[in-house]
């Protein structure tokens, strides 16, 4: 006579049939996060390929092409240490659809490493998610061009060159309605390039200018105890700002927004586009966009501040285009079939698992 199942009995397989249930709704949650990455994956292979080669995002000819003289009042917007920040875009974006500026110039990093795939979702963003309709210039920071070997990988290291083949020139000067831009970009082993160009500019164009701006990324050592710089030479620097009467000099490097005079030159460190840095100080510690209006008689300036917001999302793109894509380049029909795969996987999955149920008598 065989004996019936014991109390023990049941709750082994009541037990078994748990783990079975919790490893189907993982293999349907890792298989549901699979479909959901290829997709975006597929998304942001598409936007890559639909970059267009003639774009208003840096120094190149496109940009000082659609410049419009229009006369006083105008504006021009300043931000930096971006980062590929979420924060930055919503900021950018928001910036944009209640002011027309002629132009924006981010004064350097604005990207997390000298990375190709970086630099390549920088203008992704630029390009298909944000197109601002002017143009927007480029300091080179400490982060977006590697002068040593920060990056091991040499097809993805981005070289001065490098840089220039993607954004133009790394130093750039213009003219706009009687007032000379000049923006300047530091190579910390040749510190004598940015002042030579500096020197060279101001002598030939700074002349009898309404207002002359000059746009570098480290801020010189000194304007406060906790902005460190370092501008090389920075005494030739202040130097040549007194001597051909600079109106405003903008600096980048330190996360926040700080403000003051040397001698009749205004300094303004504007680096609160992305995130902070925990050991900072409160003061200046708010994200920012710097709206700068050139009037007949006056310069004004105003801090358009916005909240700090964490966007998942955000990561999660960057995360998938930095790592994923390199992966799969010119291959894009991988993506394709990662995605039927995963399709599949989770189908199958919820089909046995329905079945699962109906064999025991339960009710879906």
């Amino acid at each position: 006579m065989r004996a019936g199942p014991t109390f023990t009995d049941g709750h082994q397989r009541m037990k078994r049939h748990r783990v079975r249930q919790a490893l189907f709704v993982l293999s349907i949650g890792l298989a549901l996060i699979g479909c959901y990455l290829t997709f975006l994956s597929m998304g942001l292979y598409r936007d890559y390929g639909r970059i267009p080669r003639e774009l208003v995002i840096g120094n190149g000819e496109e940009s000082l092409k659609v410049l419009k003289e229009t006369g006083l009042p105008f504006a021009f917007f300043v931000m930096g240490d971006t980062q590929l920040s979420g924060i930055a875009k919503r900021m950018l974006r928001a910036a944009a659809e209640k002011e027309k500026p002629s132009f924006a110039i981010i004064v350097g990093d604005f990207v997390k490493e000298p990375d190709l795939w970086r630099h390549r979702f920088f203008l992704r963003e630029m390009a298909v998610e944000l197109s601002p309709p002017f143009p927007v210039f480029l300091v080179p920071g400490n982060h977006d061009i590697d002068y040593g070997s920060k990056i091991r990988d040499l097809s993805r290291r981005v070289t001065p060159e490098v840089y220039e083949g993607l954004y133009g020139r790394r130093s750039l000067d213009f003219v706009l309605n009687d007032c000379l831009f000049i923006l300047c970009g530091v190579d910390l082993k040749k510190p004598d390039e940015y002042l030579r160009y500096l020197r060279e500019t101001l002598s030939l164009k700074g002349e009898d200018r309404k207002a002359i701006f000059v746009f570098v990324h480290y801020p010189p050592r000194g304007l406060s105890s906790f902005i460190n710089g370092p501008l090389p030479k920075e005494e030739v620097f202040y130097s040549l700002l007194e001597t051909y009467r600079v109106t405003a000099c903008f600096f980048g490097d330190y996360h926040g927004y700080w403000r003051g005079q040397r001698k009749g030159v205004t300094l303004i460190v504007s680096g609160g586009g992305g995130r902070f840095k925990g050991y900072q100080p409160e003061w200046g510690k708010f994200h920012h966009i710097l709206k700068v209006t050139v009037e007949k008689d006056q310069l004004s300036e105003e801090i358009m501040v916005f909240p700090d917001r964490i966007a998942l999302k955000d990561s999660i793109e960057e995360m998938v285009f930095v790592k994923l894509l390199p992966i799969v380049e010119n291959r894009g029909w991988v993506l394709y079939g990662l995605f039927g795969l995963f399709l599949s996987w989770s189908g199958a999955s919820v089909i046995i698992w329905i079945r699962g149920f109906r064999k025991r008598g339960r009710k879906w």
